[in-house]
């Protein structure tokens, strides 16, 4: 018994730190967004505009192919 809430201590820790990271990760990017924005660099701000969307495409293209495949 003790085994399994310490994996499951562990898990939740995980995951904290997961959601964390995903936090610091947007909030650097919206800052980053801002300040590319704010000095006027337009190359920078697209490079990150377009990452973003690559992202975004992946995730969707990812969801779309658990659909298909029946996963969810």
């Amino acid at each position: 018994m003790d085994d399994l809430i310490l994996a499951g201590v562990l898990a939740v820790t995980g995951l904290y730190a997961a959601a964390v990271l995903a936090v610091a990760a947007v909030a650097f990017t919206i800052l980053e967004l801002f300040n590319a924005v704010g000095a006027g660099n337009s190359i920078r701000f697209a490079a990150i505009a377009g990452i973003i969307l690559l992202f975004l495409a992946a995730y969707a293209g990812c969801g779309l192919w658990l659909q298909e495949s029946g996963h969810i």
